[in-house]
């Protein structure tokens, strides 16, 4: 009997370590993503997005461009997230979005097309990649379970961590494809077209039949999402 209680009380005990093991570092995340508040998770996305533009450039600035890239924002984001959109000079895949709110374009989203809907369409795309998936716990997974305990115990995260997801960012070829449903209810619920996103992603239309055939303003057009004098100062926010 006592033999036996010691082999029983090892492997209960093993069992419980290696649950603690394989439950803890989701747990962990899981805790530290949902108690992290506002604030914070803006300074955690603005260092993210100033190793970024190590890389980049520094995000484009040009002073008459500023106002329409609030108002592309605002037209797409809400009043509160104006200051929400960032456009990059080079070397970052179409769209990238942040802890914080904060969406990233390159820059060929707004000059490589000739309507302002393209650019409205990253941003409504991207924004449902951020709720679909939390952007601090996916930078977590990267970072690992010593950032997470670290984060939840000083409140910041190692600058290794940061580099670490900028750059796995960066290197990351185009983001992975929003549901076409949840797209389509998107751009419905934004009165946007979603023919003109479709064609960027595919020209040819093929892999994008939906939402070309599905386009819930193909009709109707969309709400108006800049003037035009506003669409051309927005295509020279990074300078010609």
């Amino acid at each position: 009997p006592g033999k036996l209680r010691l082999v029983l009380a090892l492997g209960i005990a093993g069992l419980m370590l290696a649950a603690a093991i394989l439950w803890l570092p989701d747990a962990l995340k899981g805790y530290t993503t949902q108690i992290v508040p506002p604030v914070k998770r803006a300074q955690i996305g603005q260092a993210v997005l100033t190793r970024i533009t190590r890389l980049t450039g520094q995000p484009c600035l040009a002073p008459d461009a500023r106002l329409p890239l609030q108002r592309l924002s605002e037209r797409v984001l809400g009043p509160e997230r104006r200051q929400s959109v960032v456009v990059v000079p080079d070397g970052v895949r179409p769209s990238a979005h942040l802890p914080g709110g904060i969406i990233v374009l390159g820059r060929a989203v707004i000059e490589d097309h000739e309507d302002p809907d393209v650019p409205a369409g990253f941003i409504l795309a991207e924004n449902l990649r951020a709720e679909a998936r939390d952007p601090l716990a996916a930078l977590l997974d990267e970072a690992g379970l010593v950032a997470s305990l670290r984060l939840l115990t000083t409140g910041s995260l190692p600058a290794q961590a940061i580099d670490s997801y900028a750059e796995t960012l960066l290197s990351q070829g185009r983001p992975a494809r929003v549901p076409d449903v949840d797209l389509l209810a998107a751009f419905d619920a934004a009165d946007l077209r979603s023919t003109p996103y479709a064609r960027a992603l595919d020209i040819t239309g093929e892999s994008v039949l939906t939402l070309i055939e599905a386009d819930p303003h193909a009709g109707s057009g969309s709400r108006e999402v800049l003037s035009d004098a506003d669409w051309v100062r927005l295509q020279g926010i990074c300078g010609h």
